[in-house]
């Protein structure tokens, strides 16, 4: 019953995932959610009779602030300036989103469902790209608010997905493996990355891809150091192809946006009449009213009296995520929800740390996600429906495994250590001591130069079969 429940589980929550970007389908969007809602909770009491299948927490670091956070997001409705707002925004933005994470925390039972998981999202961004892109080809324009929510939205999507395109390459058990298909697969969804961040107009979106891609690759530097000396050029030659080519578009969104706001004074002159600059003044002066309690959760509290005060529809809320938690439910609230964050960075750079490959990836991947999208909503808000529930979908079952992997690893189970597998759990090479260049791989053969993806691990011991948990 508990193998049923989890499979269908998982099946509900990567159906919920892959329609989280797109607008349509409301009804399946409901009923998705409310199903793996359901079965969640379901498969985690189930689990929690006994001590050898609970689910582990993810321990007082990160669930006080959590909570916390919540739990003053919520008593704000005491002095909330419109109440009835409130309520719908806590609702949507906090019960539904710690539902979430619970969904996707639970779901994420062993390394097999973190790739469908994965998948999901890979496919998911892949068919609404190629939408937008097809949309644009027929059409011969995009209309962003029909299928994708809008370009902010898509925009901020492209950021929390980018991140998870490291999986095609990484090796079993929590990546897919590699090889020339998957490889010629990461490059067209990189190239539709490319395309349709470029298609947004969004000028940050291009600062934040850089961040995250940047910390995924220091990150993995850092982590596997004995691989990065050996082969750095297979380390900094795509970043910087990559890092180049996100230059150029962002220069050219930002000459393109001069050429519509100051065609005379250039770009500079553009950044300069920025509206948020103007906005950013008025919520700092709303900010020092009520500094320390706010106006009442809801991102757009406030916003008939900025938009009046600005003269701009567009900008009715912060521009901003922090400067937003700080409006909304005041110092108290925007600490908290920043201790939340900063605890799960600390989080993601303790399985970074791990000597667990397969944990290391988990905690690179984590702080890449973390970084994006802080970098995106430096400027913007996007801690909002659609996004918000990506955010925490992904931080959950990156979290969740990570934490069931550190249970496995603490009970006994030999650390992953520059070794590579297939998909079954079967190893394909076996890294050995770098000082010994003769040593048979696997396949009989001199030890090959592992890839990113694997350090090598000197007098590792051999790595014994893959546990239920982490079967294929």
């Amino acid at each position: 019953m508990t193998h049923t429940i989890n499979r269908w589980l998982l099946a509900a929550a990567a159906a919920y995932l892959f329609l989280l970007p797109t607008n349509w389908a409301r009804l399946a969007h409901s009923i998705t959610f409310g199903c793996a809602a359901v079965l969640a909770v379901a498969a985690f009491a189930l689990a929690w009779r006994s001590e050898t299948t609970r689910i582990p927490l993810a321990g007082p670091s990160i669930l006080v602030p959590l909570f916390a956070w919540a739990g003053w997001s919520v008593a704000s409705l005491a002095w909330s300036i419109d109440p009835h707002y409130s309520v719908g925004q806590l609702s949507r933005e906090v019960m539904d989103s710690l539902l979430a994470m619970l969904v996707f925390y639970v779901a994420a039972r062993d390394a097999r469902s973190v790739r469908v998981l994965v998948g999901a999202a890979l496919a998911s961004f892949a068919t609404f790209a190629l939408l937008a892109v097809g949309m644009t080809l027929v059409q011969g324009t995009w209309d962003a608010g029909r299928w994708h929510y809008g370009v902010g939205p898509w925009s901020t999507w492209v950021v929390l997905v980018a991140p998870f395109m490291f999986a095609l390459i990484a090796p079993p058990p929590a990546g897919f493996g590699g090889g020339m298909r998957l490889i010629a697969t990461g490059l067209a969804l990189l190239a539709l990355v490319v395309v349709t961040a470029r298609m947004t107009d969004n000028r940050v979106v291009w600062i934040a891809l850089a961040t995250a891609f940047a910390t995924a690759s220091l990150a993995g530097a850092l982590r596997w150091p004995h691989t990065f000396t050996r082969t750095p050029v297979r380390w900094t030659v795509p970043l910087a192809v990559l890092l180049f080519v996100l230059s150029l578009a962002f220069a050219d969104v930002l000459e393109e946006r001069a050429a519509q706001v100051a065609p005379a004074g250039g770009v500079a002159a553009s950044i300069e009449r920025d509206p948020r600059l103007t906005l950013w003044e008025h919520i700092v002066d709303r900010i020092a009213e009520r500094p320390w309690a706010g106006y009442g959760f809801g991102r757009r509290i406030l916003a008939d009296r900025l938009a009046a005060e600005t003269g701009d529809p567009l900008l009715a809320h912060a521009h901003n995520m922090f400067a937003s938690q700080w409006l909304q439910t005041g110092a108290v609230g925007m600490l908290l929800f920043t201790a939340f964050i900063v605890a799960l960075a600390l989080r993601y750079l303790r399985f970074a740390r791990s000597r667990d490959d397969t944990l290391a990836l988990v905690g690179v991947a984590g702080l890449s996600l973390l970084a994006g999208f802080v970098a995106k909503n430096i400027t913007d808000d996007f801690l909002f429906r659609s996004n918000a529930k990506e955010l925490w979908a992904m931080t959950a079952f990156l979290l969740g495994y990570g934490m069931r992997r550190e249970r496995i690893l603490a009970a006994g189970d030999v650390p992953t250590q520059g070794r590579m597998t297939d998909a079954k759990g079967v190893v394909r090479h076996e890294f050995r001591d770098p000082a010994n260049r003769s040593a048979p791989s696997a396949h009989g053969n001199p030890d090959p130069t592992p890839t990113a993806g694997a350090a090598p691990a000197t007098g590792a011991p051999p790595s014994p079969r893959p546990r239920q948990s982490e079967s294929a």
